[in-house]
């Protein structure tokens, strides 16, 4: 066992996966998600590849060097809305901003109902203070009247966290420095955001969203803490690095003051660690979908990273938060099956979960899931479930299938597979929808499949949509639980700018300069050696008197004299890649909204500094091991269909479809057409062949 093991877990609504990467050697293992104490789910995952490389957990965790999680915590609070009572205050006269919500409107089981409120109206109070837009104070702040105001809200609604967001407050934040300062001073227990020091940019309801939502989540790294301390005392000597929304990684310290950035952090992980696997494979430009138990995840990765946003919807709240651009339908392994009022079959978003999952899993499931379809139709091996670990009950999913039927009219099998037909027209329109939305040829872009169900899927999601190449990679079942143990440390900090792209750089310079140093010292509060960091700038582009930005990569030093000419080159080329060559004048004045630094903290890359995955020839086919009857249409006999392991296949060896590939814990299937090779890396690289 070496000195440099790299440890990662991913905790999913189903299951928790770890990673463990000792040198060449990797491990990977499987646990059901314990939802009432999410502890016990990492530590039973943990110790189960501790012992698949034949050792203890406790004799391993003193020679682990990263140990990396993707943790649920705070999303499950923001999806199930369980959380603190808070309390906001805001500038008099504003205090309905965040309850009108803009007027915005969300679906919610086929209604449009207003978005989750946050906080209660009655926890809404308003101060006289008053900024203007060039940040000179025109009524200064009453501290008597915020002491007045805060203790009401904590006497009589008994609020547990407060969010203060005050009007134009990211031009002078003064005002609310002094009501931050105030509050902690006279209630120290109670847990206080400040909107200017969190989101320091223009948009008043964003930045007061995020506030909220981060006084809302203030607790949900309890159960992180209680783990920390558990693995601590049983011999982990580096701290844990929890992988936050923005594709990186950060300090336990610094998710305390912002835990909200931990929503989303699962799959963030995994198209990080997708991107890598793209790039590795020769293609830089990819879609990117983790299948797992509850939901299918998308996003898109160009240039070898994934795409990002700086603001959206989070579990149906709009917010400003910095995020790999990632759109989730309700279409897991455990999405369950329904009839609709007028018979339709239907599928999600209800997902079956770890308890009592899918009914195949013999815990009481009642009702049919995606699972239980694959199961029905041939698709999975109920012997070979998590590696033999554990048996499937195809009795009971053909059961469950056959009930749901019986209501609309059809047989099990019909059932079933409608059910996967369905869910397969939504991943489509999901991947569709988002290579649309961004201007996107699917032809120039490869497809990487990850999470236990996406192998079942991927070759027809691509089929359908025209895209050549599929991507499978090595350990796709656990991919976020290995992008978490790679995942390098990423701060950032923003400033608004509000002036032409061309005007004084002078200013734009001055502004850089201070937000390096504070990205610097926040990777230095990280524990991350000055020769390990990195700093880059991104500017927040936008056409004049337009609301919406774009953000652009700064690709040269800021001293530059064609900085400048080559950010708006890209703004130009993005905007009309979104909206169609001719919709920007060349003319049209520019402004620069928001610079952006960007801090990097380097660590082990999923791949160290290996960046391709030739393959000088291709082999003959691995062995096939066995054959296995599959309902491949809704009606007509079972195929019988080669059944590969991939432990048997070598770099180099190709395989012709129609033929299934066993892995540990996942399968992918090869309709007729596809052909495909694994590389030096272990992924199999898919050229899909003709719909």
């Amino acid at each position: 066992m070496s000195d440099a093991i790299r440890l990662g877990v991913d905790i999913g609504g189903t299951f928790t996966d770890a990673v463990i990467i000792d040198g060449e050697r990797s491990v990977r293992a499987k646990s059901l998600t314990t939802v009432d104490d999410l502890r016990l789910g990492v530590l039973d995952a943990c110790s189960l590849a501790a012992t698949r490389l034949g050792t203890s957990l406790d004799q391993l965790l003193p020679s682990v060097k990263r140990f990396g999680l993707g943790t649920t915590e705070v999303t499950n609070k923001i999806a199930t809305r369980n959380w603190l009572r808070v309390g906001l205050v805001t500038t008099l006269g504003f205090e309905d901003a965040v309850p009108e919500a803009r007027g915005r409107f969300v679906s919610e089981g086929g209604w449009l109902v207003p978005p989750p409120q946050l906080v209660d109206r009655n926890c809404i109070v308003g101060v006289r203070e008053r900024i203007d837009r060039n940040g000179t104070v025109l009524q200064a702040i009453d501290e008597c009247e915020v002491l007045d105001k805060i203790e009401h809200l904590v006497a009589d609604q008994r609020i547990e966290a407060v969010a203060v967001s005050f009007l134009w407050s990211f031009l002078n934040p003064t005002h609310e420095v002094l009501a931050v300062q105030i509050i902690r001073r006279e209630f120290p227990h109670l847990p206080v955001t400040s909107g200017a020091q969190l989101h320091p940019v223009m948009r008043e309801y964003e930045r007061t969203t995020f506030a909220l939502l981060n006084a809302a989540t203030a607790d949900g790294l309890n159960g992180i803490d209680v783990l920390a301390s558990e693995l601590s005392e049983r011999g982990l000597r580096v701290p844990i690095l929890l992988v936050h929304s923005g594709g990186g990684s950060l300090s336990i310290d610094e998710a305390r003051r912002t835990p909200v950035l931990l929503a989303e952090s699962g799959p963030a992980a995994g198209v990080a660690a997708a991107a890598s696997v793209a790039l590795a494979a020769g293609h830089p430009d990819a879609i990117t979908c983790d299948m797992g138990g509850t939901t299918f995840d998308l996003s898109v990765v160009r240039g070898g990273a994934p795409t990002r946003r700086s603001r959206g919807d989070v579990m149906g709240i709009w917010t400003a938060m910095t995020m790999v651009d990632v759109d989730s339908i309700g279409a897991g392994g455990g999405s369950i099956a329904w009839a609709d009022a007028i018979g339709g079959l239907c599928v999600g978003p209800r997902s079956a979960g770890s308890n009592p999952g899918p009914a195949c899993y013999g815990k009481g499931g009642s009702e049919p899931t995606v699972t239980d379809a694959l199961l029905v139709l041939g698709f999975m091996d109920s012997e070979r479930f998590l590696d033999g670990s554990m048996t499937l009950d195809r009795e009971a999913s053909l059961g469950v299938c056959g009930q749901l039927g019986e209501s609309i009219g059809l047989d099990p099998i019909e059932t079933a597979w409608g059910i996967r037909e369905i869910a397969l027209a939504g991943m489509v329109n999901a991947t569709r929808g988002r290579l649309a939305e961004r201007g996107l040829d699917p032809r120039r872009h490869a497809l990487v499949g990850f999470g236990g169900c996406a192998g079942l899927f991927t070759v027809s999601i691509a089929s359908a949509l025209g895209i050549a190449t599929v991507i499978s990679p090595a350990f796709a079942s656990v991919l976020s639980a290995l992008g978490a143990a790679t995942l390098e440390v990423r701060r950032e900090r923003s400033h608004f700018m509000g002036i032409p792209v061309t005007g004084d750089i002078t200013q734009v310079r001055l502004a850089s300069e201070k937000l390096a140093m504070a990205v610097d010292e926040d990777l230095s509060n990280d524990g991350v050696p000055e020769a390990d960091r990195t700093i880059t700038f991104e500017w927040d582009l936008r056409v004049s008197l337009q609301k919406s930005e774009l953000s652009v990569p700064i690709r040269t030093s800021l001293t530059d004299p064609l900085a400048v000419s080559y950010a708006l080159d890209d703004f130009h080329q993005e905007y009309s890649s979104r909206y169609g060559v001719g919709s920007l004048s060349s003319t049209a004045d520019v402004e620069l909204a928001v610079i952006r630094a960007v801090g990097t903290g380097h660590t082990s890359t999923l791949y160290g500094d290996k960046h391709e995955s030739r393959i000088d020839e291709a082999n003959s086919p691995g062995r096939k091991v066995a054959r296995r009857s599959l309902q491949v249409d809704r009606i007509g006999e079972r195929q019988e269909v080669s059944v590969i392991l991939s432990d048997d296949l070598q770099a180099g060896d190709a395989i012709k479809g129609p033929v299934l590939v066993d892995d540990h814990d996942t399968t992918v299937w090869m309709p007729p057409g596809a052909t495909g090779v694994m590389d030096r890396n272990r992924s199999i690289l898919i050229e899909v062949g003709p719909g």
